[in-house]
């Protein structure tokens, strides 16, 4: 096999530890096959029959597929029912053209098609397993977008509350969901294999925790700053939208973080030199 094509085929980068704890093994499998392939080519040795090996991938594959399957099926996302069904085919094809490969060189061990085929196979599984994957896990982050989109809205009350009472229901309405997208945000970061994700996430999601009691200051000194009058309004109005602007920007950066499964300099240059340096070491 040339270098291209190994590459093709070697382990995938994973950015969620879910994805990695699932692939992996199938990983090694499909590795498995592939290094049988090369030490029959590299000695001119007849290949051996894969029935068994390449059964047990199709077997790790036909459990992942029914069970991704069967959580779409009761799934309320309707770009993850519309965008599934094509991996699942993807994937499934790729797991018939290894065990259609191993047919062939079992009984033609010299065969040129079905080597082929298998290297084929066995790139398609992983290249299909991680699209079946992916494909799921984005539709687990837009469950976290769509909370953290309800704290967004919320916001946009802030401007239009005038009394306390508004301003407790306006605490009780948001608290709820606020918690809720804080508990979702926290179980994403453990999720993450990327540190540069995860810290990235954590420190607008500490933003967000330290702007919440500002931001209820802010509303409860402008409510007073109405009764007494003068320049207070004014500076009061200030300060309480600079807080909502600025949570609102830590909510955007939370959402756009929770999509990346890629490190780019883009994100390090969010960090001063100093983390710059470490956190290329850790890459």
């Amino acid at each position: 096999i040339d270098k291209e094509t190994r590459a093709s085929i070697t382990m995938p980068v994973f950015h969620t530890k879910t994805i990695e704890s699932i692939l992996e093994p199938v990983a090694q499998q499909v590795s498995r096959l592939v290094i049988l392939h090369e030490e029959s080519s590299d000695d001119n040795n007849l290949i051996p029959d894969l029935s068994k090996p390449v059964q047990i991938v199709k077997s790790a594959v036909d459990n992942l597929v029914k069970v991704i399957h069967e959580t779409c099926l009761t799934s309320t996302d309707d770009l993850l029912r519309s965008d599934m069904p094509q991996a699942l085919a993807r994937v499934n094809k790729a797991s018939t053209l290894l065990i259609d490969a191993a047919h062939i060189l079992k009984y033609e061990p010299c065969s040129i098609k079905g080597r082929q085929m298998l290297i084929e196979g066995a790139r398609c599984i992983l290249q299909g397993i991680s699209a079946l994957l992916l494909t799921f896990d984005e539709s687990e982050v837009r469950k976290i977008v769509i909370i953290c989109q309800h704290v967004l809205n919320h916001l946009s009350y802030v401007e239009m509350i005038e009394t306390i009472e508004q301003l407790v229901d306006f605490v009780k309405n948001l608290t709820p969901i606020l918690t809720r997208m804080s508990k979702e945000v926290d179980l994403r970061i453990k999720e993450l294999t990327h540190i540069i994700h995860r810290q990235l996430l954590t420190r607008s999601l500490e933003q967000v925790k330290t702007l919440t009691p500002l931001l209820i200051s802010s509303i409860n000194v402008y409510i007073t700053s109405k009764y007494t009058g003068g320049h207070t309004i004014v500076e009061s109005i200030e300060n309480r939208d600079y807080v909502v602007n600025k949570m609102s920007d830590e909510l955007g950066e939370i959402i756009r973080i929770l999509q990346l499964i890629t490190i780019d300099d883009v994100l390090l240059n969010e960090f001063d030199e100093d983390e710059q340096h470490n956190l290329k070491k850790l890459l």
